[in-house]
């Protein structure tokens, strides 16, 4: 190989490399360690942060997921630190993260609710404050809605929770893929996938917070355009 073509190419390799890091979510392990220790700033014990992040763990490992497990987490954590300076209550906001979606996929279609619902029962047993609890819970119920709040921390949380709508097409497109196969049993899910993407299209803005509007919505909408034209009539 000549010399000027070998120096084009480990060039290009590492510029592709570099673009891979400058785009990567957090580093593995970053979400475990930052819930272990808040839970054990309250719990007082090693013992219980490793437990109930194992609990958190084997739910978000679970073989139908695909889309909502941990790398899931991975990239919201990372969209989180985008604007933690913006953060009241960054604990809070931290642990109703790693809830959020602990339980999917239920029966009786109330995944936000059981989330929420686990998200306290843990949350007592390490003697978080109450009032916190409640936030927690209010930031998991909603992501059912994802609608415009009057308290700056949810609608930060929310806006953590979409960016995937706008990053890049070839995560955009394995993103729409994975969710794919969460419901490939379903024969309702054009339709209702539909429905969702329209919904947030007719949002006067998808981004409710400025830091994740100008990161994220013009790209987010032409994402959702693009999957709403391979979706059949």
């Amino acid at each position: 190989m000549k010399p000027q073509i070998k120096y084009v190419l480990t060039l290009t390799m590492l510029l592709c490399l570099l673009h891979q890091v400058a785009t990567a979510a957090a580093p593995k392990n970053e979400v475990r360690t930052a819930f272990k220790a808040i839970i054990k700033k309250y719990s007082k014990s090693d013992k219980i942060a490793k437990s109930l992040w194992q609990e958190v763990e084997a739910n978000y490992t679970g073989k139908e997921r695909h889309y909502h497990n941990l790398e899931h987490l991975d990239n919201f954590y990372s969209q989180l630190l985008k604007c933690k300076d913006q953060i009241t209550d960054w604990e809070t906001l931290v642990l109703a993260m790693v809830y959020h979606d602990v339980i999917y996929g239920s029966p009786d279609h109330r995944n936000e609710e059981r989330s929420a619902e686990l998200a306290v029962e843990h949350l007592r047993q390490v003697n978080y404050p109450e009032d916190k609890i409640a936030k927690c819970q209010e930031l998991i119920l909603a992501t059912k809605s994802h609608a415009l709040s009057n308290d700056q921390d949810t609608n930060l949380f929310n806006d953590a929770d979409m960016s995937i709508l706008g990053l890049e097409r070839d995560i955009y497109k394995k993103y729409v893929q994975n969710v794919r196969l969460e419901y490939a049993s379903s024969p309702q899910f054009d339709a209702g996938r539909k429905r969702v993407l329209n919904y947030f299209l007719g949002m006067d803005r998808i981004f409710k917070t400025d830091v994740f509007y100008k990161l994220y919505e013009s790209s987010a909408r032409e994402n959702i355009k693009w999957e709403l034209s391979t979706l059949p009539e």
